[in-house]
């Protein structure tokens, strides 16, 4: 499992590289279209020291390496990103989730850690915002997404977006999809799930099998609204 995380990583880390040089020779063709560099330089005083075909593949060299060092840069700069998030420790606007699915206790699948994870998702969409970060428990420790990954059909970052997003329309609906985001990142190889919440246009609520539940974020807490609450806080949250 180790191994399978390590090469992940690094396909992701080649696959930003392969991106990144297909932009910039699509640049450099645009450019060597554009004119006839090789004439222009030709006329210039350093054609006397030094040969286009050397300064051509020099330029393409400092290129390359500017690319493989942006790239690894960014990489490494995003495990920094979400590291940092999660030493910020729990908030109104971030909390923690050990997994989706997988009862670390029991070691099975548990249906009520999905609608835990549903239950934040609805009280951030009614409130502020916010961001849940899924593989990390309580005490900041990093658990990782492999055992959800492991009780999936389809057992990789796809798959867990999609059981996610089957989850989302079902308990929530497909009309506030548009509000979140979900993304994967790496810590000392393991992959958490960052999923970020934007404020809902208008309220939000949480499907269950007597009706509909109604949550907002209250301090580092989740919390359920009476009947009698939800018409004060929508009027005032949404005028």
């Amino acid at each position: 499992m180790l191994q399978d995380l390590k090469k992940k990583k690094s396909v992701v880390v080649i696959r930003n590289l392969v991106i990144a040089e297909i932009v910039a020779y699509g640049l450099f063709m645009l450019l060597a279209l554009s004119a006839d560099w090789a004439e222009m330089y030709q006329k210039s005083f350093i054609y006397n020291y030094l040969s286009f075909t050397i300064l051509e593949f020099a330029g393409l060299a400092i290129v390359q390496i500017a690319i493989i060092v942006v790239v690894v840069t960014r990489s490494i700069k995003e495990e920094q990103d979400i590291r940092d998030i999660i030493n910020s420790g729990e908030h109104e606007q971030l909390e923690f989730k050990t997994s989706l699915r997988w009862d670390v206790k029991r070691d099975q699948v548990n249906k009520e850690l999905e609608r835990g994870v549903m239950k934040t998702v609805t009280a951030f969409l009614n409130s502020a915002g916010g961001s849940l970060v899924i593989g990390v428990d309580d005490h900041n420790q990093v658990y990782g997404l492999e055992s959800d990954l492991a009780s999936l059909t389809k057992q990789n970052h796809d798959g867990f977006e999609n059981h996610f997003n089957n989850l989302f329309v079902s308990m929530i609906g497909p009309e506030f999809r548009q509000y979140v985001r979900i993304s994967f990142h790496y810590i000392n190889n393991k992959s958490v799930g960052l999923v970020q919440v934007d404020q809902a246009h208008r309220p939000a609520y949480l499907k269950t099998e007597k009706g509909e539940d109604f949550f907002i974020r209250t301090g580092n807490a989740t919390t359920s609204l009476k009947v009698s609450q939800v018409a004060s806080y929508i009027s005032s949250q949404w005028r």
